[in-house]
């Protein structure tokens, strides 16, 4: 197994992988196909809790009692795909990772033997980490550390990455009482 620092890459020995993600506090965990340009086709390439499946790529949850992973199968991954982002973000509204070291556990999917392992360094306001990236170059898949935080949470890195985040209603305004009428004024001589 191997111990990433931020930047480093490995091939894949495997074509399915789960990139588990653990810290003492529970994450919501998210994985995002992109495209060259870096985007996601659609809204249907960000894969979470919500939306736990895509194509070669599913969310898996831990139950709270293990952490959620992303899992890909790079045979899966659908012609025009380059790259799966995968992010993490506490799931306690407004919590920073301060203090919080999130582990990224690379794991064959099929045998569960550790490939790599990644721990973002320096963490503090950030809300939501881009952890690590597996991603296709020159016909082969590797796996690369990130550790990129945003501090406007997870919907950052979505915007980011081209997903339609819609923001929640403002609240109405109040109704205003309605006005007295007002006297016309007396015509003056």
């Amino acid at each position: 197994m191997t111990a990433m620092t931020p930047g480093s890459n490995i091939p894949l020995s495997a074509a399915r992988v789960a990139v588990d993600v653990a810290a003492p506090v529970r994450l919501d965990v998210s994985g995002l196909l992109l495209t060259a340009d870096g985007k996601v086709r659609s809204d249907d390439d960000f894969i979470f809790y919500n939306q736990p499946a895509g194509p070669g790529v599913t969310y898996r949850s831990g139950g709270g009692t293990a952490p959620d992973a992303i899992v890909v199968d790079t045979s899966a991954v659908p012609a025009g795909i380059e790259k799966i982002v995968v992010t993490a973000s506490p799931d306690a509204a407004g919590q920073s990772f301060q203090g919080i070291e999130p582990t990224a556990t690379v794991r064959n999917a099929d045998d569960g033997s550790a490939l790599a392992t990644f721990t973002p360094p320096n963490l503090g306001s950030e809300t939501a980490l881009v952890v690590v990236e597996v991603y296709l170059r020159n016909g082969a898949w590797k796996v690369r550390a990130v550790g990129q935080g945003y501090a406007n949470g997870l919907s950052g890195i979505a915007t980011d990455f081209g997903v339609s985040v819609e923001e929640p209603a403002a609240p109405a305004a109040a109704p205003q009482a309605p006005q007295p009428p007002v006297a016309p004024m007396a015509p003056v001589p």
